[in-house]
């Protein structure tokens, strides 16, 4: 082949693939609209073009107040595990397949904790853990054995509690909501034990 074929060859590709992306892109487009049209959430909103989180937080933050009847399983998302907080209170972890986490606490409609039908009361999303470490939602502080801390851990397989945290969060169990708070004190149960 000479230069002036290969030239030309590549040109046709370009072409080729500028077309086929275009009709790609309108595809896409279609899907997404007619999803997004007969698209309802459970609390009756309908989502409209310009709804579409920027970032992980504002995804986060879009779950907030949605209200669901047993599991609550997200697209994209792995359902890692969670439980009882304080009733009325769970906690619900999630990764993704780039190593992000997502964790939501939300309050049972029953005070005591027992009915399935939940509303998000908050939602936090942090990076993927650091290597050698692992994201909990097993932890606690001093003598109280709530299970109100979550937080960045790594330990030895031996040992029971893991205390090497990077960073740890709180969940209030008057409101469900989670903050950021020092790592001393707080401790996680080793996920292997």
């Amino acid at each position: 082949m000479n230069t002036k074929s290969i030239g030309s060859f590549a040109a046709i590709s370009a072409v080729y693939l500028m077309i086929a992306g275009s009709a790609g892109a309108q595809t896409e487009t279609q899907d997404e609209t007619q999803a997004e049209a007969g698209a309802v959430e459970e609390n009756g909103t309908e989502p409209t073009p310009g709804d579409a989180p920027d970032s992980d937080e504002d995804f986060a933050q879009t779950l907030v107040g949605k209200t669901y009847s047993g599991s609550f399983e997200l697209d994209g998302w792995t359902n890692v595990g969670g439980g009882l907080v304080l009733p009325p209170f769970y906690v619900q972890h999630y990764t993704r397949h780039d190593g992000t986490v997502l964790v939501l606490t939300a309050k049972s409609e029953d005070e005591d904790g027992s009915s399935s039908d939940f509303e998000v009361t908050d939602a936090l999303t942090a990076d993927k853990p650091h290597k050698g470490y692992t994201f909990s939602t097993a932890c606690i502080k001093g003598e109280d054995f709530t299970l109100r801390y979550m937080g960045e851990v790594s330990g030895k397989d031996a040992d029971e509690w893991w205390t090497n945290l990077r960073n740890a969060w709180e969940i209030d169990v008057q409101t469900g909501k989670i903050s950021s708070v020092n790592t001393r004190g707080v401790k996680c149960t080793n996920p292997n034990w």
